[in-house]
């Protein structure tokens, strides 16, 4: 892949040393505007009713950094600051929408993050009146997802790019309770994780898909992701580990243990950064494929108001690495509705990749310096506990800072990747997976340019295009999945109810032919062979109940698995036994590979 002439290190300059890549923009100086009757005393909010007592402190010395509201101006908030006991900065970005109910909420998310609030009620009533009227001559743009807005990068608890005359904050229900958390530098954790992944295929594609998050946008691509798919204890979870120690430690690794709804929130939280969901066993098999689809399409439900207007739906650009013990196609078949597989569609959103790298060390290709398989998976997860959440945040920097150039650059390796992996034959879904592996391999050639993963050049695609290969093998060719599963529901029919359910069309020739309940149709013998010849309805509701039947007749006549009639319809004419002339769909005996049905 050539991207010399694009993404050199001279476009990653403004990545300085660790300090300044996990420095946030310095906290404007405070202009809060007190309302009347508030003042600070020490460390103290206080306010004075006019009574003879004075000023009495109501909380801690809550500033309002900053006015908040979003770019059409609603989701109205104040930024908050506060010191701890232990002098530790706190800060906070209040929707005001809060102050409509007692206020509970509010102190309780103070107190949490070790505020003081006065408990008299006297002193709730003075807090929520300063949080409702004190103002800020400062100003920032509230978003309620993570990710690019303007040129600048929302994490909960900082922003990267922003300025101070332009700042932007993330107000939204993850802005306190988070994963984003940071131990230690970027050089422990390459040291004691990032390492690893050179020779290791399955484990470097899942670190470089880490920093796929926040270059989606830059080049309109759609999100989606990779599910590792194995037994128990092969190493599934600590290429996950590995993966999320880029933005936080092991426990930023969520489960997919969630309804469709809860996910929508899951997902705003990890908008173009990493979603890591483990053990897809766990997920509702009805709301597989539905999952699927809203994960990757960053769109969710729309939601009626009280007032019955409609609420606008959340939305996402996410990326997210997934493992279980199932492929998306094996979970939507367990949906307690019959044996269906998921969509083609779906699974290309989904790309199931077996995570048995084939070399005898279950997910590894090579266990380095380590004794063993086992010893090599501990190192990693240990090495993800001790250091963490520091490269994503040095790769945003990164991009933030040569942003035309890098996403010249993601263009030209996405070209070049797919253009020399993909065969010419190839279907559009087989090209959709490669892209979705170009980028994952551009996102770690960039990374390493960068100086934030430790590999040398070239080993991010060479993992891709090892792991989009097997991916390849496993799905069986380079041909539209969703054309061979219509011959295949077609030839399952057939075989499944071929003795039962169909009978002979000349019946004085098979006078001890056994008697047909639910007829679905006849047979006539061609060359020794079945013919089977599928009544309108019974191929309508049952053969291709769920899918289109025009589509499944279409895909069977060009594969000249359907006989048409003369003037080009898939269906054509029967003269049959108590039915007079009717049309059918015939289906040749080749449907079966030339074996008798």
């Amino acid at each position: 892949m050539n991207m010399t002439a694009t993404a050199t290190a001279r476009d990653f300059a403004d990545v300085a040393d660790d300090a300044a890549i996990v420095a946030t923009i310095a906290a404007a100086k405070s202009k809060s505007r007190l309302p009347s009757g508030f003042c600070y005393r020490g460390n103290r909010l206080c306010f004075d009713d006019g009574g003879e007592a004075g000023p009495v402190p109501i909380a801690g010395k809550i500033e309002i950094e900053a006015q908040t509201r979003d770019d059409i101006g609603n989701n109205w908030g104040v930024l908050l600051t506060w010191l701890d006991d232990e002098k530790r900065r706190h800060q906070w970005a209040m929707p005001r929408s809060l102050l409509a109910g007692d206020g509970t909420e509010i102190r309780a998310t103070l107190l949490d993050q070790g505020c003081w609030v006065g408990p008299s009620a006297k002193a709730r009533t003075a807090l929520a009146i300063f949080l409702g009227t004190a103002t800020s001559d400062n100003t920032a743009r509230a978003v309620t997802r993570m990710g690019w807005t303007d040129g600048a990068f929302a994490l909960p608890d900082r922003s990267i790019g922003d300025t101070e005359e332009r700042r932007l904050i993330y107000q939204g229900p993850a802005a306190l309770d988070h994963r984003y958390r940071q131990r230690d530098d970027l050089a422990a954790w390459q040291s004691a994780v990032a390492r690893y992944g050179v020779g290791n295929s399955r484990l470097a594609v899942a670190i470089s898909a880490a920093f796929v998050g926040p270059l989606l946008g830059l080049i309109g691509e759609e999100g989606g992701g990779l599910n590792l798919r194995g037994p128990s204890s092969i190493g599934k979870t600590t290429a996950l580990v590995a993966a999320a120690s880029v933005w936080g430690a092991p426990d930023y690794v969520g489960q997919w243990r969630a309804t469709s709804n809860g996910l929508e929130g899951v997902a705003t939280q990890h908008s173009e950064t990493l979603l890591v969901l483990d053990e897809m066993g766990q997920l509702d098999s009805k709301e597989a494929g539905t999952v699927a689809y809203m994960l990757a399409n960053g769109t969710g439900k729309a939601r009626a108001r009280r007032d019955g207007g409609l609420r606008a739906p959340a939305t996402w650009r996410v990326f997210f690495l997934s493992s279980g013990e199932l492929s998306l196609a094996d979970l939507a078949g367990r949906d307690g509705r019959g044996a269906r597989r998921s969509a083609a569609g779906q699974e290309v959103r989904i790309l199931d990749i077996e995570a048995d790298a084939g070399c005898g060390f279950g997910l590894f290709d090579t266990i380095h310096d380590a004794p063993n398989a086992e010893t090599l998976s501990r190192l990693i997860k240990d090495g993800a506990g001790e250091a963490h959440g520091t490269a994503g945040p040095a790769f945003v920097r990164a991009v933030a800072s040569r942003q035309d150039a890098i996403t010249t650059a993601l263009r030209t390796g996405v070209q070049s990747f797919v253009a020399n992996i993909v065969p010419q034959n190839a279907s559009g879904q087989v090209a959709r997976a490669a892209r979705r592996f170009a980028i994952i391999a551009t996102a770690g050639e960039l990374a390493a340019r960068a100086g934030i993963l430790p590999w040398p050049a070239g080993e991010a695609t060479k993992a891709a295009q090892h792991v989009f290969t097997s991916w390849l093998q496993a799905r069986g060719g380079v041909h539209n999945v969703e054309d061979e599963e219509a011959v295949d529901r077609v030839r399952s029919f057939l075989q499944s109810h071929g003795s039962s359910r169909f009978e002979p069309v000349d019946r004085a020739t098979y006078d001890g032919a056994p008697r047909i309940i639910n007829r679905a149709g006849f047979y006539e013998m061609v060359d020794g062979l079945r013919q089977h010849l599928i009544l309108t309805g019974v191929w309508r509701n049952e053969v291709c109940g769920g899918t289109d039947p025009k589509r499944v007749a279409k895909v069977l006549s060009e594969k000249g698995l359907l006989l048409i009639d003369s003037k080009g319809k898939n269906s054509v004419v029967r003269n049959l036994p108590d039915l007079g002339k009717v049309r059918v769909y015939a289906i040749a005996p080749e449907i079966f590979g030339g074996d008798d049905a």
